[in-house]
C-alpha cells in the first residue's frame, strides 16, 4: 500500500473557556483533565442512562478551547447534549467550520509532520487506532497534501473497514450501549471520575458481562452490507479484503473483536 489521501467530511463542535476543561472532564468517558495542548484522543459521550450520542475526537487546540469532532451528522446532537448539562459553566460550545484531510499508509505521520504548521493554523491528530499510518489534517482551512495521491471516498472507506474502525450510523446506531460500539477500549478511561453515563459502563466492565450484540472483524467472503453470516450476525461494512459484523454474543468464533491491528 502507498501513502494516499482523502478530503474527509467531519461534524466538529468548539467548547470555548475557562471551565472547558473541567466540564469535558465532566461529561465524557475517557480523561480530559491534563490533556496536553495540541494532543487528540478519543471518548464516548453518552446520555445519562448510559445510551451512546456520539463518538467524538477531542483536540485540545488551546489551554482554553477544545474542538471535538464526530461522524457527519451527529455534531447537532453533540452540541445539545453537552449544553444539557452546562449550568453555571464558563464555556461556549458550538458548531465549527472546519475541515479534515486524512492521510493514510506508510509515511503518513512523517509526511504530516514535515508540512509543519497546517495552514490557518491546524493540526495533525491521531486517527483510526493511531500509530504512524492514519493521521488527520485538521484546522480552519487545509490544503491538499502536496505530491500524495488521492483516494477515492470508495477506497477509502475500504482502508477503514480493513483497518477495522467502525463508524456510527453504519456499524452501530445511536442509543446502542457502549460495548456495543466497539470503541470501549480507546475511548474510555476506567480510573477518571463520574460521567452521565458511567454506571452502565463501569457494571458491564467489572462483572466482565459481554454486550448483546459485539462487533467483529471477519475475512470477506463476498459479502455485501445487510447480508447474515452464521447466526444472527449481519454484515455492516464492507472493504479492503475484510468485513465488520454485527454479531450475537455468542459468537466468540466468529473473526476477532474491532481493535488496533
Amino acid at each position: 500500500m502507498s501513502l494516499v489521501q482523502s478530503r474527509v467530511k467531519r461534524d466538529f463542535v468548539r467548547v470555548q473557556g475557562d471551565d472547558a476543561e473541567s466540564y469535558l472532564q465532566s461529561q465524557l468517558s475517557n480523561q480530559i483533565a491534563g490533556q496536553p495542548v495540541r494532543s487528540a484522543r478519543w471518548s464516548l459521550l453518552l446520555d445519562p442512562t448510559g445510551k451512546f450520542v456520539a463518538a467524538v475526537r477531542v483536540t485540545r487546540f488551546e489551554d482554553t478551547v477544545f474542538v471535538l469532532d464526530t461522524e457527519p451528522g451527529f455534531g447537532d446532537a453533540v452540541v445539545a447534549r453537552l449544553n444539557r448539562f452546562k449550568i453555571r459553566v464558563k464555556a461556549e460550545i458550538g458548531t465549527l467550520d472546519w475541515q479534515c484531510v486524512a492521510l493514510r499508509g506508510p509515511g503518513a505521520r512523517a509526511t504530516a509532520v514535515s508540512l509543519g504548521r497546517v495552514a490557518s493554523d491546524g493540526l495533525v491528530v491521531d486517527a483510526w487506532w493511531g500509530g504512524d499510518d492514519a493521521v488527520d489534517l485538521v484546522g480552519a482551512t487545509v490544503a491538499d497534501v502536496p505530491e500524495v495521491a488521492r483516494c477515492s471516498d470508495a477506497e477509502f472507506d475500504a482502508l477503514r473497514v480493513a483497518a477495522g474502525w467502525p463508524i456510527a450510523g453504519t456499524d452501530f446506531a445511536a442509543g446502542c450501549i457502549p460495548a456495543e460500539t466497539g470503541l470501549v477500549r480507546t475511548a474510555v478511561s476506567f480510573t477518571k471520575g463520574c460521567y452521565p453515563g458511567q454506571e452502565l459502563v463501569e457494571r458491564m466492565d467489572s462483572r466482565a458481562v459481554t454486550a448483546p450484540f459485539t462487533l467483529r472483524l471477519v475475512d470477506d467472503g463476498g459479502y455485501s452490507v445487510g447480508d447474515a453470516i452464521g447466526d444472527g450476525a449481519v454484515v455492516t461494512s464492507v472493504g479492503g479484503g475484510k468485513a465488520i459484523v454485527r454479531a450475537k454474543r455468542d459468537a466468540a468464533e466468529l473473526g476477532e473483536p474491532l481493535g488496533p491491528a
